[in-house]
């Protein structure tokens, strides 16, 4: 396993991740150089910190002669969190960190497609595994949010569903826990098509339509008796 190296003469990384580690490049699989910036980047998830493989085909190499590199890379990020990972052949096996408390915050298992995330007081704040992903309300430890492919089922604070929506390429359509219909609106890049939302009560709550993104031509909104109480048509708005 390389050590940590200080020499001033050493080639400085352009990443935090391989700090300390400046006989070791990631490469893509034709052996191109490529900056650790493209391998992974840190992020806030469920308001808590972590850590994302970017693209998991990059291989960690020795530098001098591109041999793949086997063992544990551990440097610290801002000097705050303490980072583990393990690569075997040049993959990434495993990455956890440390809260500057020393309470383990992340532990990443690749090769299980797993992980778990927790607060610097230990409450689980994510969890996942290769069929779902599952945020936590670290108050209750009961779950916030679980998402399993194109299905999202979100949660009240009791641990009731509050709804859920399922994706396609093209729209989200939205429901309440008895399967009425809660809204739809355009998914995807461009963000254009129809929009509806619904009362509790089944009831059309607004129907309209998004141009990239924003509302655009007319809009029709209702109480929850049916009754018309609001038309704006966008595209005349100054």
């Amino acid at each position: 396993m390389i050590g940590l190296v200080s020499c001033v003469h050493q080639p400085k990384p352009d990443h935090y991740f391989l700090d300390g580690y400046p006989d070791l490049i990631f490469r893509t699989q034709d052996g191109d150089p490529v900056p650790t910036r493209f391998f992974i980047t840190n992020r806030s998830d469920n308001g808590s910190n972590t850590y994302e493989i970017l693209d998991r085909s990059l291989i960690l190499t020795y530098r001098k002669d591109g041999s793949a590199y086997s063992g544990y890379i551990r440097t610290f990020h801002w000097g705050i969190y303490n980072l583990e990972a393990i690569f075997k052949d040049g993959y990434i096996n495993r990455l956890r960190y440390w809260h500057p408390n020393r309470q383990l915050g992340m532990d990443a298992n690749y090769l299980e497609e797993s992980g778990i995330v927790w607060n610097s007081d230990g409450a689980r704040s994510i969890a996942w595994n290769k069929d779902q992903h599952v945020h936590y309300n670290p108050s209750t430890q009961k779950p916030r949010e679980i998402q399993e492919d194109s299905l999202t089922t979100y949660f009240q604070i009791s641990g009731d569903i509050d709804y859920y929506t399922i994706r396609t390429d093209t729209m989200n359509f939205s429901y309440y826990p008895d399967g009425s219909p809660r809204y739809f609106r355009p998914s995807g890049v461009r963000g254009n098509g129809a929009v509806k939302r619904w009362y509790t009560n089944g009831q059309l709550r607004a129907e309209g339509q998004f141009r990239n993104w924003h509302e655009a031509g007319l809009w029709i909104e209702y109480d929850s008796l049916g009754t018309e109480i609001n038309r704006v048509n966008y595209d005349l708005q100054p």
